[in-house]
């Protein structure tokens, strides 16, 4: 089996893989046998493990930030869930840059979708637009990482992509008065705004190559 074939079964497992996990293990479920650890001094423990592993199944970031906002308040819930969204971002960058330049068929289009976007809008700007827009975190980080974005490019644009559904995450969490994944809710006026900054954030290189064309 020639690089680009087995990179190609890999990727095809671990998004089978994935997405059984998203099926079967919601962050609910988990979440819930967890809530008896909110007040236990290995709280700080299980909260690097959920970070850790909620690449795996799919979880929305803000579930974990609302969580963070909901333990530890605003001041200091909200760094923590920045740093816990650009961490648990990591997992999914590096497997996208495993990915082979001259891989050829679907994935082969979408490693080069991926670098001709990012070569187009640069790394800090293109990370951080895609993560304004609601699109799943693990398409962002996997399409950065096969898109050749430097790790420093993909934290500083994860941060400051994710800081505003990051901010509005923490202050859900730290008005709830019993944490649960159902009340973890986004305003749809806040996510269409904070949307509309995404899509604005790249108007300039879309017109430029709208130009060229």
């Amino acid at each position: 089996m020639s690089p680009s074939q087995r990179a190609r079964v890999l990727a095809a497992v671990a998004v089978a893989l994935v997405a059984a996990a998203a099926l079967l293990v919601s962050p609910a479920a988990a979440l819930a046998r967890v809530h008896a650890l909110l007040t236990s001094p290995w709280f700080p423990l299980v909260l690097v493990a959920l970070y850790a592993i909620r690449p795996l199944f799919a979880w929305p970031i803000t579930v974990l930030s609302a969580l963070c906002g909901y333990r530890y308040g605003l001041a200091v819930g909200l760094p923590l869930a920045l740093c816990g969204a650009v961490a648990t971002s990591l997992l999914p960058y590096y497997a996208g840059r495993r990915l082979p330049a001259d891989a050829d068929g679907l994935l082969g289009r979408l490693t080069a979708g991926s670098t001709a976007y990012f070569e187009r809008t640069g790394g800090v700007r293109g990370v951080a637009a895609a993560r304004l827009v609601p699109t799943p975190a693990e398409a962002v980080s996997g399409a950065a990482g096969a898109g050749g974005v430097p790790v420093r490019a993909f934290a500083l644009g994860t941060l400051l992509g994710e800081l505003p559904w990051t901010v509005a995450a923490v202050a859900l969490g730290a008005g709830l008065d019993r944490f649960v994944v159902s009340a973890v809710d986004v305003d749809p006026r806040l996510v269409v705004v904070i949307a509309a900054v995404g899509v604005l954030v790249v108007v300039g290189p879309a017109y430029a190559w709208w130009r060229e064309r």
